[in-house]
């Protein structure tokens, strides 16, 4: 005994009973881990809910969130970290192993992130959730979509094991425990059925294996919760037997009733059902009415260019198949028949239309230059369309295929500079013997308004009296390229010709002798005489660029553009039909006298040869805010490494600063208030301050212990791990803190301060020898209150 010792009460230290072997968490290790093994087979068994709606290689993606949250939980704890940081480690490991578990083919080696992987990780956390309503299963592209299995499961397992390894299995927070335990794996099943089909994936299996795991689970929670219930045997041995009794009657009467009742699966909800795609195509000019744009404003530019195009294969644009009697339009998908205006989001796989009779398949490299529109050029029936370069990630989410026309578009604009590669099939046409005794097929079109009574007449008179639906339509079509002639209204064209496709243009063509136009007028003509007749028809346009070799890349120009119509046969498919006349040489004599032009039968624009070529839409065309647009085009662009870099660095501020500054912030308010107060209160501070930065080290000071005691339980623990102690120990300022706490006498300032500054010495050489990373997981350590107490 010490002088200082001397005349002072002993204090006698109660001893706690012998804890439970601690697994280094806080809490007895066979509930902890026990409860975390139930909790993370549960999540297993939600995420197998994935397999309709993702595919087999779901499983691997929810495994890996499930090792990764689970884990993150766990070792955030054994290092004892805030759940602030906590959060941050869950988070920061989400995206260093997202990339191997989710998006191997966007790795370095199949495992290192990439500025692509991690973009698709976090815009898939966002975005994926919206996007996968309308993706056509399996949902594999785009790549955001495909990393929701990971991140349901990622999440469910963090949550869940967080408040299990927080949260103690006895008391009064043991309620709140087992809820939030089983909080995480309840969601994931939830986001399966919604997110599914309407064929779900073993579910009496699945739902009776998680009902029965989860109340055996519940009844040992509440067993363990409640120890001295846990010891009496007789007690013990009822609530097994009755716990067993409940689960097995639960069991057998839940499948017994999913048996008999086994509700069909139209009854399933399921959220994709309940979703209309967001691409409407009346937002947009009609593509046709655009057509003079290409053949004339556009004629020598280089739109895009093809590696793998064939000779005499033409590049598709859009299907129309609603006419108004001013322009041929692609159908809101809201309106009735809407067959070319259901466009959907679709993966990497894309299906055959119900139509179809396939042929040729064609894989091809598309490189977008001069071209600038919504609509994508494709090559017949896409099978794949995979896009490339930094920008993929968003065109893949933007863009829209409507299966039964062929179409695709990007609602973000088809521009410069995109990239994409596709497989595609093109339709078997038959020939006109084998489609004589072949009817034309009855699909859903729209309704066409606005027909000039001229089109009735011409129709009956072409077709004539043949007995097949192939015979009348090929008398049409050969009447039309003998009778007419091709002009694209260019100024070294012999003869004149008007753009349009309105009935003022169409009565036009018919009325006039010879008949001058180009593909959009005797297209239009066609599909109109082909609907008089009671064939469904609709209006293709794209593009006819001539082909050298096919291993060569092709330039696709303005001059290229032209149009056809397609007519469907039962069994067989869309077979197009080419009406355009390949004639020029239209006799002049008679295209030039002054002829009074018919007035329109509906409102059209002003008869002046600027206004002609205008695009006629189905909606009110912003002028302004195209030339608002034109003005942006030439503006400052930043370049895309830029929005990654500030992505990286953002990023980098969540995960890492945010917490630190946080967890720096309590500190400093921690440290403010136990330096206040009186002088022997701001002594004990020094000695807690000193100990909770002991604590965030890594060391295990002794609660309800003396301060003395404390200092040699410390000093054994850092001679075991090779940390360096102050000058004399730290027992010596266990004894002068001790002074200066009871001996009665009031103490000055300069002692206080001298006490603090004698305690951030010691914290200070302790953390120097602790090492760098140590250091730095102290930094988001936060001491909890009354675990370093001291008497």
């Amino acid at each position: 005994m010490t002088g200082l010792d001397a005349g002072l009460p002993r204090r006698t230290v109660r001893r706690s009973p012998p804890a439970p072997a601690s697994d280094g968490i806080g809490i007895a290790a066979r509930p902890v881990w026990g409860d975390v093994l139930v909790v993370l087979v549960l999540v297993a068994i939600a995420a197998a809910g994935f397999v309709p709606a993702f595919g087999a290689t779901s499983l691997v993606a929810a495994g890996g969130g499930l090792l990764v949250g689970g884990g993150a939980a766990v070792l955030a704890r054994l290092l004892k970290l805030p759940l602030v940081a906590a959060v941050a480690l869950a988070i920061a490991a989400y995206f260093v192993f997202g990339t191997a578990c989710a998006l191997p083919g966007e790795s370095i080696a199949g495992a290192v992130p990439t500025l692509d992987s991690l973009s698709d990780l976090a815009s898939g956390t966002v975005f994926g959730w919206r996007d996968a309503v309308t993706l056509h299963t399996p949902l594999e592209a785009p790549p955001a979509v495909s990393v929701l299995p990971y991140v349901a499961a990622w999440f469910g397992s963090a949550f869940s094991v967080t408040a299990l390894v927080r949260l103690g299995p006895t008391g009064r927070t043991w309620v709140l425990r087992v809820v939030l335990g089983l909080a995480g794996p309840a969601a994931v099943f939830l986001a399966t059925i919604l997110l599914g089909t309407r064929e779900p994936f073993f579910a009496g299996t699945r739902g009776v294996a998680f009902g029965a795991i989860a109340l055996i689970w519940l009844g040992w929670c509440a067993r363990t919760a409640h120890p001295s219930a846990a010891r009496d045997a007789g007690l013990t041995r009822t609530a097994i037997t009755g716990g067993a009794i409940v689960v097995v009657a639960a069991v057998a009467v839940g499948t017994l009733t999913g048996v008999l009742a086994h509700p069909s699966s139209s009854s399933r909800i399921v959220v994709r059902d309940e979703v209309q795609p967001p691409f409407d195509p009346l937002d947009y000019p009609a593509p046709l009415a655009g057509f003079r744009k290409y053949t004339k404003q556009l004629e020598k530019t280089k739109l895009f260019t093809i590696t793998g195009l064939h000779d005499g294969q033409r590049v598709r644009l859009a299907a129309m198949d609603s006419y108004d009697g001013v322009v041929w339009s692609v159908t809101s998908p809201r309106g009735q028949g809407g067959a070319s205006g259901a466009f959907e989001l679709y993966g990497r796989e894309i299906p055959a239309p119900r139509l179809f009779t396939g042929s040729t398949t064609t894989r091809a490299t598309v490189t977008i230059d001069g071209y600038d529109d919504v609509w994508l050029p494709t090559l017949g029936y896409a099978q794949a369309l995979s896009f490339q370069g930094a920008g993929a990630g968003g065109d893949a989410r933007g863009m829209r295929v409507n299966v039964q026309s062929g179409s695709a578009a990007v609602m973000t604009g088809v521009s410069s500079g995109m990239r994409y590669t596709i497989e595609a099939t093109a339709q078997k046409v038959p020939s006109d013997t084998a489609l004589k005794d072949v009817a034309v097929a009855n699909v859903s079109t729209s309704q066409v308004t606005g027909i000039p009574d001229i089109v009735g007449q011409k129709a009956d008179e072409y077709a004539g009296n043949g007995d097949s639906a192939i015979g009348r339509l090929r008398s049409v079509e050969r009447s039309l390229k003998k009778l007419g002639y091709l002009s694209h209204g260019r100024a070294s064209d012999s003869v004149p010709s008007r753009a349009g496709e309105g009935a003022d243009r169409i009565t036009d063509l018919l009325t006039r002798s010879p008949m001058v136009g180009d593909e959009e007028q005797y297209a239009t003509v066609f599909a109109l005489m082909a609907r008089h007749l009671g064939f469904a028809a609709r209006v293709v346009m794209g593009f006819a660029p001539s082909v050298g070799d096919s291993s060569s890349t092709t330039s696709v120009t303005g001059g290229d553009m032209t149009a056809w119509v397609e007519v469907p046969f039962d069994g067989v498919g869309w077979v197009p039909f080419f009406p355009t006349p390949d004639k020029t040489d239209a006799p002049n004599e008679q295209t030039t006298k002054p002829k009074i032009e018919p007035q329109p039968q509906v409102r059209q624009p002003p008869e002046t040869k600027h206004k002609t070529d205008d695009l006629l839409t189905p909606v009110k065309t912003q002028d302004e805010a195209q030339k608002k647009k034109k003005d942006a085009d030439h503006a400052f662009v930043i370049p895309v490494w830029a929005y990654y870099a500030a992505g990286g660095v953002l990023l980098l501020v969540l995960v890492f600063v945010v917490p630190f500054l946080i967890v720096a912030a309590r500190k400093r308010a921690r440290r403010r208030r136990r330096r206040g107060g009186t002088g022997d209160s701001a002594a004990a501070g020094a000695w807690d301050e000193l100990l909770d930065r002991y604590a965030e080290l890594g060391l295990a000071p002794p609660t309800k212990a003396t301060r003395r005691q404390i200092a040699a339980e410390l000093e054994r623990q850092c001679a075991a791990q090779q940390l360096p102690v102050p000058e004399g120990g730290l027992s010596s300022l266990a004894g002068e803190i001790d002074a200066a706490v009871f001996d009665g006498t009031i103490v000055a300032d300069d002692r206080a301060g001298s006490l603090w500054r004698r305690a951030d010495s010691a914290a200070a050489v302790a953390a120097n020898g602790a090492g760098w990373l140590r250091r730095r997981f102290s930094d988001y350590r936060l001491a909890r209150p009354g675990r370093t107490s001291s008497v």
